[in-house]
């Protein structure tokens, strides 16, 4: 799992913000380019849109759910998708003109917070891209070591604010979590790091941030399921599920942190209300992974041996519109094995 996927956003038009963390993309820069117009000069302006941008291509190529919220069945992950140049080149113009406007604005005023954030989150964005898409980890650590020196500049001058403590808390963190051979190499390149602090600064931003406090819920349930909280990451993930209610990616998530918790009840419940929905056609679940959701319903009733419940959820998971060849497959598989149960083989 690659938490450098999270992403940093900044004060926001609502309606943008509404689009983007419900996985409308295409309504969200719409309105993020409209605010670049307005406002030309502001290099948040531009971070917001550099940002839907990524994230659009992210979640088109699979990126996304793969380093965010990914199965943790190895043989269920899918190799992303090449990026598109056009889509490449719309973020990379955009996090530019931020990264731009950011240092124009430090070198009016080296004491101006708000600039040196507007710097740190252009510098993480890059380095989400490298990471997720590129694959340049040499370049996202550098562009992750630029982005800390720039939000730890806007904490100083402002240290009652607390979203530049995101950026920090995510690098403390994962350089906390890394082996020691690793940290060794980090700490030659600039970093400690120091897991509890960085899991204290997140959940410091979830709780109290201006505008980054769903980043840094998202990226709380991200860290409890990496660390075997899955009850809490489960809560987290339900509450971000009720705040958009079109993300079936919270949706999902949710009833995999239950499952993964050992509350079945409470999995089973939440992957029924997935299929309840896509059934109704709810706005947002035209695309909802049926086949996903009926192969880890079929994994339930196979802890209980209940086989023809099992059998059954497997099959669905076969003919579910759209499946994948990876679950169509594996849940084929299972199906016959929950067959030869029930002839007593």
């Amino acid at each position: 799992m690659a938490l450098a996927a999270v992403c940093f956003s900044q004060a926001q038009p609502t309606a943008g913000l509404d689009h983007f963390y419900n996985l409308e993309y295409g309504e969200a820069i719409a309105v993020f380019r409209a605010a670049t117009t307005a406002t030309p000069g502001d290099a948040g302006a531009w971070n917001r849109l550099a940002q839907a941008e990524l994230y659009r291509e992210m979640y088109r190529i699979g990126a996304l759910e793969s380093t965010l919220y990914g199965k943790s069945d190895d043989f269920l992950a899918d190799k992303p998708l090449p990026p598109d140049p056009a889509a490449v080149a719309a973020f990379k113009d955009a996090e530019k003109q931020a990264e731009h406007l950011a240092g124009a604005a430090l070198a009016r005023d080296g004491n101006d917070a708000q600039a040196h954030y507007d710097l740190a989150v252009a510098y993480g964005l890059q380095g989400n891209f490298d990471f997720s898409v590129e694959k340049s980890y040499w370049s996202a650590l550098g562009d992750a070591k630029s982005a800390r020196r720039e939000a730890e500049a806007a904490h100083k001058l402002r240290p009652g604010w607390v979203d530049p403590l995101l950026i920090l808390g995510v690098q403390n963190y994962v350089s906390g979590s890394l082996p020691w051979s690793v940290k060794l190499f980090s700490k030659l390149v600039g970093y400690s790091g120091d897991k509890d602090k960085g899991l204290a600064q997140i959940a410091q931003v979830a709780e109290h941030g201006e505008h980054a406090r769903t980043d840094a819920k998202v990226l709380l349930a991200v860290v409890d399921r990496r660390d075997g909280n899955n009850t809490a990451a489960a809560k987290l993930f339900a509450g971000l599920g009720q705040q958009y209610p079109r993300n079936f990616l919270f949706a999902v998530e949710t009833g995999e942190a239950w499952e993964a918790a050992g509350d079945h009840e409470a999995a089973r419940s939440a992957f029924h209300d997935i299929l309840a929905r896509a059934d109704q056609n709810a706005p947002g679940y035209a695309h909802a992974p049926r086949a996903q959701v009926w192969y880890d319903l079929g994994q339930i009733a196979a802890l209980y041996s209940a086989w023809p419940e099992a059998l059954t959820d497997f099959q669905n998971a076969v003919s579910a519109p759209h499946a994948p060849a990876k679950y169509r497959e594996a849940a084929e598989k299972a199906a016959a094995e929950a067959q030869q149960h029930l002839n007593g083989n």
